[in-house]
């Protein structure tokens, strides 16, 4: 009787390991968070990374360019500092599947890219005596809605290209150098909160305007599920980057787009001076496409999280996929500028097109939680 209970316990306890060890899926589970931290290396490197840099990169020579327009005012130079005002713009546009992060808790979204300028206050300020403002200037006394990408705009362009150089007076000259300033340092800033390898160049710039750098959040993403990162499983990380994508989506269909039309609104068109609103719109839906194909045009490599979707469920990661395509198409049909179609009749059924299309991808997008295990 003895020997019989004791080989029952011995039975039993072998079958609960069995049991623990196929619920919880013994090898399954590290092989399911080797896939996501794979994703998640992707993901870091070769599409938030990749765009920081060449954002940083953008808004250096941006800077540069700026100064060389107030040393020498001139329409080329005017030309030329608005045309890198677009290409900065674009990698901006092209990072905010991912406003988490850095971007987020260092505040750095809304002192780059703050819509609607507080134009009341800019023409109060433009009337001072400006001698001595500079980038150390503007990011003490200037708020938000002073500063960034359209605090340049403003300056360097009028109804969709780059302003005569006699209609930007010496005080807007100067008010551009110091905001280009901080624009540049917040987006180095950006870059160097991802990760430790920033040139020499942009090390110096970080230095000499004080600012320090809170995080890796790089590293933490790349080591999602151990020490020293806030996500406790690569899941969690990769969760982060779904919602990233979520809410961008959600923020161009019913924000960007939906706000000026159904208000008929002009001054809530972002990116009005430019004429570059459907740009940021399109650049936005493809920072999702990146987020979710890994790496951006020219750098994908590896596993991504298409990959691990289509694996799980081939016709969800066909549907994101194809809702992607339709929402970028969708807003290129919107005509050229977005500003003038608010009251236009003609243009109601591609916008609202546009609109629905960003929703139906926000609906794709929400499904892919119920895949990541």
């Amino acid at each position: 009787m003895k020997n019989n209970l004791k080989n029952f316990l011995f039975a039993s306890m072998a079958l609960i390991l069995v049991f623990n060890l196929s619920s919880c899926g013994g090898g399954t589970i590290e092989e399911d968070d080797k896939e996501m931290l794979e994703i998640l290396d992707v993901y870091t490197n070769n599409t938030v990374i990749k765009t920081y840099n060449l954002l940083a990169n953008n808004a250096i020579d941006l800077f540069e360019l700026c100064e060389n327009l107030q040393e020498s005012p001139t329409d080329a130079n005017v030309l030329a500092a608005a045309n890198k005002w677009k290409e900065a713009r674009k990698y901006w546009e092209l990072s905010e599947a991912f406003l988490y992060g850095p971007a987020e808790y260092n505040s750095l979204d809304p002192r780059i890219d703050s819509w609607p300028l507080d134009k009341n206050t800019l023409d109060q300020e433009l009337a001072k005596d400006m001698t001595g403002v500079d980038a150390p200037h503007a990011r003490v006394y200037y708020g938000v809605n002073l500063i960034g990408f359209h605090a340049i705009e403003y300056v360097l362009f009028e109804n969709g290209q780059a302003k005569d150089v006699s209609k930007i007076t010496t005080n807007e000259l100067i008010y551009l150098v110091a905001v280009a300033g901080v624009l540049m340092e917040d987006c180095v800033l950006l870059e160097a909160s991802w990760t430790d390898d920033i040139s020499s160049t942009k090390k110096r710039i970080l230095e000499e305007a004080e600012l320090e750098i809170s995080s890796n959040f790089g590293y933490e993403m790349l080591n999602a599920g151990s020490a020293g990162s806030r996500f406790k499983t690569p899941q969690q990380a990769v969760r982060e980057i779904i919602g990233g994508c979520e809410t961008i989506a959600d923020e161009v269909g019913n924000e960007k787009i939906a706000d000026p039309y159904e208000t008929k609104n002009v001054l809530r068109v972002e990116s009005w001076y430019s004429w570059n609103s459907l740009d940021d719109f399109t650049n936005n839906i493809i920072s999702i496409e990146n987020s979710y194909l890994g790496g951006m045009e020219g750098y994908r490599t590896g596993k991504s999280l298409s990959d691990y979707v289509n694996s799980k469920n081939e016709q969800l990661d066909k549907d994101i996929l194809e809702a992607i395509e339709t929402a970028i198409n969708a807003i290129k049909d919107i005509p050229s500028p977005f500003r003038n179609q608010l009251d236009n009749p003609a243009s109601a059924p591609m916008i609202e097109a546009a609109m629905d299309a960003c929703n139906n991808l926000l609906d794709q997008l929400s499904l892919i939680d119920e895949v990541v295990e």
